[in-house]
């Protein structure tokens, strides 16, 4: 883990954090320390072999559904469901956690993660970024691309909000394990986590950044960066960038 890297990467949020209406800075003190969890789990699941949880991803088992059969066999996703191919072993562990606990909602997702050990979980994570496919996305919502591609790569300080890039990455890969690949994701899950974030369905972002975000942007920019990151080149494999 380049801790120094990832320190850089957490003063820059927080300073994006500190300019963010002073409604969108509360922590939810029920919540669980979201700031380093993705690095605590990708530590974790450095020690697993994903190859022996391919079956599982593949095929299910006993009561816990195959991921392929709702995120592709590839991990391209569709529709509503994510991408999960090229997205970092920690952030997919925490989100697995955090169907677990309950402190992310979504009912087919807590039914599998509840089913799940922890090793399984982990096992999972890895199994997925280490994955690379291709692009299985594509511009759907009727988004403005080119507003899309301005709130990307510049944000609108007009309505507080930054760029995607200045956390996620120059090419929305991600960075480090807390924040995720946008690049090449169904616009629809990104548009619905967006809407998300927005009625606080979904709370468990660092430092509460994507709830001011979210509250910031009007549904035709959810729609527009949703497309525009949709059009973007798929992240490869969690070692490739990491080597």
């Amino acid at each position: 883990m380049n801790m120094k890297r990832l320190s850089t990467w957490f003063a820059s949020a927080l300073v994006v954090a500190l300019a963010l209406p002073a409604g969108a800075q509360k922590v939810d003190e029920d919540l669980p320390d979201e700031s380093y969890a993705a690095e605590i789990y990708a530590a974790e699941a450095a020690e697993v072999d994903p190859a022996d949880y391919a079956t599982l991803a593949r095929e299910g088992q006993g009561d816990v559904w195959s991921c392929a059969s709702c995120h592709g066999a590839k991990g391209e996703g569709n529709g509503n469901i994510p991408r999960l191919a090229g997205l970092s072993s920690g952030y997919i562990a925490k989100q697995l956690n955090a169907y677990a606990e309950g402190v992310r909602i979504n009912h087919n997702m807590q039914y599998v993660a509840d089913k799940l050990t922890q090793k399984e979980m982990l096992g999972l994570a890895r199994y997925y970024a280490e994955m690379e496919a291709p692009s299985a996305a594509d511009a759907e919502l009727d988004g403005d691309l080119e507003r899309g591609r301005e709130l990307a790569n510049h944000g609108d300080w007009d309505i507080e909000v930054p760029a995607c890039y200045s956390c996620h990455g120059s090419s929305a890969w991600g960075v480090e394990q807390a924040f995720p690949s946008l690049a090449a994701q169904q616009p629809s899950y990104t548009y619905g986590q967006l809407a998300a974030w927005t009625d606080g369905r979904r709370k468990n972002s660092p430092l509460m950044l994507m709830q001011g975000i979210a509250h910031a942007l009007s549904d035709a920019d959810k729609r527009a960066v949703a497309d525009y990151l949709a059009t973007l080149p798929a992240p490869p494999a969690e070692d490739s960038i990491n080597e």
